[in-house]
């Protein structure tokens, strides 16, 4: 797994996952403290110039920081319905259904990140994986969250059920009542699609619930990564449990 960027670096130095960093001379003084860090850690550091960066990389930018660990690591679904089962009504999980674009999903897992959700669910078939681009667009936050493959997203979400959960389709123009009228009071699942092709016909049937964002503005609908994180910030300003700094 390669860290571009300096946020990314540093989110995989402060959870042990990364190896080698690499940081272009023109860099080094805006990045002091992270290689003193890193090689505090026992990190190699490479001062290498910005034109080597630029072949490890791709092409893809990185500021001048680029570094270099294992692979992902996934949570595993048992984890995350444990966590279900014992945060009864305060759990939160979202559940992405078909979400192929690398970048939104970085997005999204920025925006669930920041709501502390108990777990994000992707199906093995049909999801982009989370890789560079993929850290990168969540600005190095990616590994903050608990992150499953499920073989079987339907299966999963039943699973969920029998765990407590109930289950939010968020669906643009078929929602049966709007998100800003839920109370969000037990264990949620928010499950979002694709945009375009939305939620499909066997994840819809397993929703307790269709909700909609309304769009006074007259737009269709929101990017799903706007949606997600508005949907997620709702759930907490509803909840009694949640920030201060949320208003409902």
């Amino acid at each position: 797994m390669k860290f571009l960027g300096p946020h990314a670096c540093e989110e995989a130095l402060s959870r042990g996952e990364l190896h080698s960093l690499w940081v272009a001379p023109a860099a080094f003084g805006r990045v002091a403290r992270l290689v003193s860090d890193a090689r505090a850690a026992g990190v190699v550091v490479h001062r290498d110039p910005m034109e080597s960066l630029d072949r490890r990389s791709q092409g893809q930018r990185h500021q001048g920081v680029l570094g270099e660990g294992g692979p992902f690591a996934y949570a595993s679904f048992e984890d995350i319905t444990a966590t279900v089962k014992a945060k009864r009504e305060d759990a939160l999980v979202l559940a992405l259904d078909g979400i192929t674009d690398p970048h939104n999903l970085g997005a999204i897992l920025r925006s669930a990140a920041g709501a502390a959700v108990d777990g994000v669910l992707l199906p093995e078939r049909r999801s982009a994986m989370v890789n560079e681009t993929v850290v990168r667009a969540s600005a190095g936050t990616a590994g903050r969250v608990p992150v499953c493959r499920v073989v079987n997203l339907g299966r999963a979400l039943d699973d969920l059920k029998e765990a407590g959960a109930w289950i939010y389709g968020l669906a643009a123009g078929e929602g049966s009542h709007s998100y800003l009228d839920e109370a969000f009071d037990r264990a949620t699942v928010l499950v979002l699609g694709a945009e375009g092709e939305g939620l499909h016909l066997k994840i819809r049937e397993r929703c307790d619930g269709l909700l909609h964002v309304p769009m006074p503005g007259g737009i269709e609908s929101l990017n799903v990564s706007a949606a997600a994180a508005v949907a997620l910030f709702r759930v907490l300003a509803r909840r009694p449990t949640g920030s201060s700094e949320v208003s409902p």
